[in-house]
């Protein structure tokens, strides 16, 4: 099962040569991949707890159950103009795997053009053919059973998928009533099935990919993947509970260099130093605010907050994009099973907890599968799709000229990306 996270003493004695803050999506990866190297000590700090135990995390038919909890942030964003301004609820994970462990489980990929962007804006090596190999290596495919692929109508391509990865994919023995309609009624309005999803375009109708482990039917994700099956390497050091509050930055000649950070652990500030480099997984909402935090980013709005400025990068805190969730709620055959009523029927609840727990069987291993992708251009017309584009606001970057030639290209009509 993986050794417990170590103690602070531990912890503030151990030299280390690299130091992960936030043990995430991606900081655990960072993690399991340096401590390969056994010359190399990496300490990881983590703001949440480590819980590989809690059904709300691991049980697929749970999903969303760790919104608004313990495990979540709990962030809100300002007031948005386009939504009357309205606050919307933001999750970002507390608890060791991050945001991994509260997600969906559905395990799909972007079109190549979403990541040729991120090259073509000075990314060298971020590209879908740079990328494609480590995508592979990420993940272990389970690959579905004729009689899963017939009920699922469950297709791919080996050639892009891993086979020996940490991250466990597979596709749901069981699906929800609706999802048996699914691919027939988006042909019937003009939508086609993508059988290559993982191929570099997601634009079409598909049933996800999951990450879950299918022997056990429980979420696959950074902290059961990557962090786990490493815990007991004596290089490789957690301490849960620690909330980093900035880093530690040196002049050196023209330049500032971080040497290490200050981080509260139970009520007490503490600061570690490291020897070689400092990783900042924190988020795409936490890692900005702690270089800000230190001093790193837009003069105007660190000096407006009473930070001295060290670095001035003024593209710090900006770009950012996530997706929204939006629900709609329709009124369902009684007869027919779903997820929502074992939320109103303690009786059938239990029931399928039993079954879940006795044969990993049952509604509780289901998981929204039913997938399209949409190019904005089936709905709106040349003009008013280019007038979307004309009216998004330019926002820092290093290469502006290049990133308003690709923002706009993205808004004309022979694009074909999934954006809906």
């Amino acid at each position: 099962m993986g050794s417990l996270p170590r103690d602070i003493d531990v912890f503030l004695s151990t030299k280390f040569t690299h130091l992960i803050i936030g043990g995430g999506t991606a900081g655990l990866v960072v993690a399991a991949r340096l401590a390969e190297n056994k010359d190399l000590i990496v300490g990881v700090l983590e703001a949440g707890p480590a819980d590989y135990h809690d059904p709300r995390i691991n049980v697929p038919g749970r999903f969303c159950e760790t919104l608004d909890t313990e495990y979540d942030w709990q962030f809100t964003t300002v007031p948005q103009p386009g939504l009357n301004g309205r606050t919307v609820p933001w999750a970002r994970g507390k608890v060791l795997g991050g945001s991994s462990a509260l997600n969906i489980m559905t395990w799909n990929r972007a079109c190549k053009e979403d990541y040729d962007a991120w090259e073509e804006l000075g990314n060298q090596g971020w590209g879908w053919h740079s990328l494609l190999p480590f995508f592979r290596k990420s993940e272990t495919l389970h690959e579905p059973t004729e009689k899963q692929q017939l009920n699922g109508q469950t297709y791919f391509d080996l050639k892009y998928h891993g086979a020996d990865g940490p991250v466990q994919t597979s596709y749901p023995n069981q699906y929800g009533a609706s999802h048996r309609h699914w691919h027939k009624t988006l042909q019937n309005v003009g939508v086609n099935i993508n059988r290559s999803h993982f191929s570099g375009s997601n634009v079409g109708a598909w049933t996800t990919l999951t990450s879950v482990e299918p022997e056990q039917r429980e979420r696959s994700y950074s902290a059961t993947a990557y962090y786990r099956p490493n815990a007991a390497k004596p290089n490789l050091v957690l301490l849960t509970g620690a909330t980093v509050q900035e880093l530690l930055l040196e002049p050196t000649k023209d330049e500032w260099t971080a040497k290490g950070a200050t981080f509260t652990h139970e009520g007490e500030e503490h600061s570690i130093s490291v020897r070689g480099e400092i990783i900042i997984c924190a988020g795409s909402v936490q890692s900005p605010q702690l270089l800000e935090l230190s001093g790193i980013g837009n003069p105007e709005v660190l000096q407006e907050a009473g930070i001295e400025v060290k670095v001035d990068n003024p593209a710090v805190g900006e770009n950012l994009q996530d997706h929204m969730m939006t629900c709609m709620v329709y009124e369902v055959d009684p007869s027919i099973a779903t997820l929502e009523s074992l939320r109103s029927d303690p009786s059938a609840a239990k029931a399928a907890d039993l079954e879940y727990r006795t044969s990993r069987t049952g509604i509780l291993t289901t998981i929204p599968s039913s997938v399209a992708y949409l190019p904005f251009s089936r709905y709106l017309d040349p003009f008013h799709l280019s007038k979307l584009g004309i009216s998004i606001p330019p926002s820092p970057s290093t290469k502006p000229n290049a990133q308003a030639e690709i923002q706009a290209r993205r808004f004309t009509h022979d694009q074909k990306l999934g954006q809906i």
